[in-house]
């Protein structure tokens, strides 16, 4: 797919370069991301230990995430209930699928109640249908950039659907489900634009105070030994943000267990 007009960033340095860039502007994990994120993970008597929940999942639905995604499904009703718990069923949810374009299945927005709110998504949800991709990059970064900015279909994007962005709760939690590199909108993967276009994303998340929690599912095909470059940019999204990091196996088995751990802890990597 021709490769579609998007933001344009300069190189940024590897992950220790891109930390310290926004360290050194009072930005970061360590600077408590704003209001929201100092309310976010914390347990008293005043409230629900994450305080109110906007989460929202970008999850690849091509073939090889398959498994995965059926054990989203299969676990969803447990899932959902867990993000009642932790904010005592004060949450909004979205969600956003992609290969190499992007699908706004549901968007943030209030749906009135919380078994309304739990209605939606799980329709949303057991909508996907995990089909092609062969094993290229896809658009994850361009799915978490519409999450984070609030984008709109059409005018030469390949994004069907429109997202609010609007995020507000005191836990912002963004949850990344892929095998792949991102490549923007053509299947093919450059450091020096999709990496950068990387970073870029995950800055301009944690400036809004959310958190990106990836799981990884290291399927790569026939090879022996997973893509390493897939796992450091999936850990950068977390580490720029606050967020988490897990990997699963490449079956796909476990990434319920990963994304209950991610709700659990209200999106936020604890630092001692």
């Amino acid at each position: 797919m021709r490769r579609s007009s998007r933001h344009r960033h300069g190189r940024l340095g590897p992950l220790l370069a891109g930390l310290i860039g926004l360290w050194a502007l009072g930005v970061g994990p360590g600077f408590g991301g704003g209001a929201a994120a100092q309310q976010a993970g914390t347990d008293s008597q005043e409230g629900p230990r994450c305080g109110t929940v906007d989460l929202v999942f970008a999850i690849d639905k091509t073939y090889s995430i398959g498994r995965a995604i059926g054990e989203v499904k299969a676990e969803s009703r447990r899932l959902l209930d867990l993000v009642k718990a932790v904010s005592a069923g004060r949450f909004r949810l979205g969600l956003i699928s992609f290969r190499d374009d992007i699908d706004v299945d549901l968007d943030l927005t209030d749906a009135g109640d919380p078994e309304e709110a739990d209605r939606l998504f799980r329709r949303a949800l057991f909508k996907l249908r995990a089909e092609g991709g062969e094993g290229g990059p896809e658009a994850s970064d361009e799915a978490l950039r519409t999450a984070v900015e609030g984008l709109a279909g059409g005018r030469g994007r390949p994004q069907r659907g429109d997202f609010s962005g609007d995020w507000r709760a005191a836990s912002r939690i963004l949850v990344l489900l892929t095998d792949s590199l991102p490549g923007g909108f053509d299947d093919t993967f450059r450091e020096e634009e999709d990496g950068a276009n990387a970073r870029a994303v995950a800055g301009a998340a944690l400036a809004r105070g959310i958190r990106i929690s990836a799981v990884y599912i290291p399927t790569d095909g026939n090879q022996p030994q997973p893509d390493p470059r897939k796992a450091e940019l999936m850990r950068t999204y977390a580490l720029l943000t606050g967020g988490l990091f897990a990997q699963i196996q490449r079956s796909g088995q476990g990434a319920a267990e990963a994304i209950a751990d991610i709700i659990e802890a209200c999106g936020a990597k604890t630092v001692s």
